[in-house]
């Protein structure tokens, strides 16, 4: 009573509440309504209504303006004197007061928004409107409403995973296998999905009995024994524009059912029931002991054992299946009984089998081999495995059963044999002929009761399976004064043996005309063909063994030369190589005359003259390898050793001594042919500065360019010279000379001998290390001056 009376009280209170916010908005939106103008031109008027509705997809891309707010202005006078303006701040949303739009500030998750406490998917703003009206400014509030709507970003999500189900194997095609599959949109809770299996290798088994639900359903009938696990592929798809979709594995084990009769792990089975087998007798059942399983492996039921036919002479335990005697057997009787096998749990599910027993007669008679005594030869390499030899016996009772065994198996003799049931030996280990030659061992044969034996000899025949062997590597016979004869001993070939006893004999596979071996020793054979120190010899063993085996061996002989026996044939040879020797030298020595005389006659030479001068000789008149041009200039020049010296002896009596020779032949003809008037007298130029007195201070040759560089005393510039020779420079040469108060040699000289008169090179480069000046470059030279010394250039072409 009281509680129904404080429900009723509760609900009066809410009545009342909700009666004063209606009479509060009610009077708002009057005072909204008598404050707004009835004009068409208010200025914070809005199209289409009092308040705002707007919706934006949660993909819309922030920064942006999404909406822009439609406002009446009024007339042309009203135009901007209205403010826009966000009452409160929002943390999606701001406004651009200068476009009137809305610009979306940051990304917006719909599901994030619907997940909240409570939902937040539409967002609520409050748009302030000030105008100036008559110089006051006013204030309207719009409300304004933004629906943050769904776009289809999310795929179905699978609830409960991961799945996995059992299902019996004799389920009936169309049964509910699994129910449990549900799956839900990611972007709305209400949408809809739609469930399906992808095509795999077991996909035809299943499928969804409607496409809504997720019911899994079996399709065909299974079998435990072809497969017994299933795994398929869920798939869950959403009905967005595009769809959208998950999948998800489910895992089908087949439980066995049973649905398999037992099997007996053999075919059939046999048994032999001795002579006078007593009551109770356990029978030994071949090839195995009496047993069936359950196919049904998963199941694996119990099995039990019964004799339907011959029940009477046998019984057997129905838990482990072994048979017994249970009557009286007639002696070489055969009995076939059938044995059922069944199901203990269901005894409709069995299987048969026949076990066929034979009742032995009695044994009046013994084995008796054939043969008391068995003997074979075989080879030493026969291969392991091979059956050699047969032995058989003999039982005159009919029913007898024969088995036969090697004696001693584990002796030396019988070690390397087997010898089976049936009475084949065979190879057991490989056989040697140096280890043993002859086997001899002793066989048994049994009928069960009786027995007998027989001996056998195996005679293993040698095969020649080891090459002859050398006692050395190598064998080196020094000879010595004395084996200068035929016949003489050289050496012996000791230490030469076969391993399987054969004899071996040696030859010589070279110079068998000089040597010969007899037995083992190596002989002479023919002094008067020895004709060297030393020989290497090569020697074969071969033995008499089936197949034949060879060796070889190296053999070295070395005479001295005392032991060498010239013949009238070698004394030949020897002449006549000294004559063609002789002859060959003769020849080259006439070409090489020839070659000087050559040399001699069309090539410059330089020697000190008397006082120490320098001269050329041997090509004043030498005017080969000169043009026409050259040649009719040197004809008009006064030669080395003319009369026309005679104008320059007041200049050359201020040369010192050594230098005279060149100044009377150079002095008026060095000009002429440096400025290209006239052609050299010959191929050798010295330089010489008249005036001075000296020679010319420095020379350059550049091979690109055959020019003669000069540079006289106290200069610091080359100075071309381009004579009109017609040849190149080969070379310069660089010397340091004395004055006439010296009497010594020439002090330095590059590559040239001047006391030996040799012929000029034909190229020499003088450098810093070889005289007293200094390089400044491949093109400068600096030269030191003294009153002692004064360097001289001889350019050589």
């Amino acid at each position: 009573m009281a509680s129904s009376y404080g429900t009723r009280a509760t609900r009066r209170r809410s009545s009342r509440t909700s009666a004063t916010q209606l009479l509060l908005w009610t009077l708002v939106l009057g005072i909204l309504l008598v404050d707004l103008p009835a004009t068409s031109g208010y200025p914070c008027m809005i199209l289409n209504g009092s308040s705002i509705f707007l919706t934006i997809p949660e993909s819309a891309q922030p920064g942006k303006i999404f909406r822009t707010l439609d406002m009446i202005e009024g007339d042309s006078s009203a135009k901007g004197n209205i403010n826009l303006r966000l009452k409160e701040q929002n943390q999606y949303f701001g406004l651009d007061s200068a476009t009137k739009g809305l610009v979306l500030l940051k990304s917006i998750d719909r599901e994030a928004l619907e997940a909240k406490n409570p939902p937040e998917t539409v967002q609520k703003l409050t748009l302030v409107c000030e105008y100036l009206d008559s110089d006051t400014w006013r204030r309207i509030d719009i409300p304004v409403q933004i629906v943050v709507t769904d776009v289809n970003d999310n795929g179905p999500k699978f609830i409960g995973t991961p799945y996995r189900t059992s299902v019996n194997e004799l389920t009936p095609v169309g049964s509910v296998v699994f129910k449990t599959i549900h799956a839900v949109d990611g972007d709305s809770s209400g949408n809809l999905v739609i469930y399906s299996i992808l095509r795999g290798p077991y996909s035809e088994y299943f499928r969804f009995d409607d496409s809504l639900s997720g019911i899994l359903i079996l399709n065909n009938a299974l079998d435990y024994e072809k497969v017994r696990m299933f795994n398929i592929t869920i798939s869950a798809r959403d009905q967005g524009n595009p769809p959208l979709s998950a999948t998800t594995p489910l895992e089908i084990v087949v439980e066995d059912g049973d649905d398999q009769n037992p099997e007996f792990l053999q075919p059939s089975y046999t048994a032999t029931l001795p002579r006078d087998s007593p009551l109770g007798y356990l029978l030994r059942v071949q090839p195995a002991t009496i047993k069936a399983i359950d196919k049904d492996t998963g199941i694996n039921a119990s099995i039990q054992y019964k004799i339907t036919d011959g029940a009477n002479f046998f019984d057997i335990n129905k838990n482990t299946g072994e048979v017994f005697v249970n009557g009286s057997v007639s002696q070489g009787g055969l009995y076939v009984l059938t044995v059922r096998a069944s199901q203990v749990d269901d005894p409709g599910r069995y299987t048969l089998t026949t076990l066929r027993v034979t009742a032995e007669r009695p044994n009046h008679n013994s084995p008796k081999f054939i043969n008391k005594e068995y003997s074979q030869r075989v080879p030493e390499n026969i291969p392991v495995g091979t059956t050699i030899l047969s032995v058989r016996a003999v039982d005159s009772d009919p029913t007898a059963t024969l088995a036969y065994s090697l004696l001693y198996p584990e002796s030396p003799e019988a070690r390397n044999f087997n010898l089976s049931i049936n009475g084949d030996l065979s190879i057991a280990i490989a056989l040697d002929y140096e280890a043993r030659q002859q086997h001899v061992m002793y066989v048994g044969v049994t009928d069960g009761e009786f027995t007998d034996q027989s001996q056998v000899v195996i005679n293993v025949i040698n095969v020649n399976d080891h090459n002859p062997e050398f006692g050395q590597p190598e064998y080196i016979f020094d000879v010595t004064n004395e084996a200068k004869k035929t016949g003489a001993i050289l050496g012996r070939f000791d230490g030469v043996r076969d391993r399987d006893g054969d004899n071996v004999t040696l030859s010589l596979l070279n110079f068998n005309d000089t040597f010969q071996i007899s037995g083992r020793t190596l002989l002479v054979a023919d002094v008067d063909l020895l004709n060297m120190t030393l020989y290497r010899l090569n020697v074969m063993a071969e033995d008499s063994g089936i197949p034949t085996r060879r060796a070889f061996v190296h053999v070295t002989v070395r005479f001295p030369p005392v032991a060498m026996a010239a013949t009238g044939a070698q004394s030949n040879q020897y002449f006549v190589l000294a004559l063609v020797l002789g002859s060959l030298a003769a020849f080259l020595m006439l070409v090489v005359l020839g070659l000087v005389c050559y040399l001699g006659k069309t090539k410059p030479w330089i020697r000190k003259g008397p006082g120490g001068s320098i001269r050329s000789s041997a090509l004043d008149d030498d005017t080969r390898g000169l043009t026409y041009k050259q040649r009719h200039h040197y004809q008009d020049m006064p030669s080395a050793g003319s009369s026309s010296s005679a104008s320059s002896d007041t200049s050359s009596a201020d040369l010192p001594h050594h230098h005279q020779h060149h100044h009377h032949t150079t002095t008026n003809n060095l000009e002429r042919i440096l400025n290209g008037d006239a052609s050299p007298p010959h191929r050798m130029i010295s330089a010489w500065d008249r005036t001075t007195n000296a020679a010319g201070s420095a020379a350059a040759w550049d091979a690109s360019n055959p020019t003669v560089m000069m540079m006289t005393p106290g200069s610091t510039v080359l100075t071309p010279v381009t004579p009109d020779l017609g040849l190149s420079p080969k070379g310069i040469i660089l010397s340091t000379g004395h004055n006439s108060r010296s009497t010594g040699p020439l002090r330095k000289q590059k590559r040239l001998k001047w006391e030996d008169e040799e012929q000029p090179p034909r190229r020499a480069m003088a450098s810093s290390s070889d005289f007293d000046c200094a390089w400044h470059s491949a093109e400068t030279i600096s030269p030191m001056q003294t009153d002692t010394e004064r360097p001289e250039v001889t350019v050589y072409f």
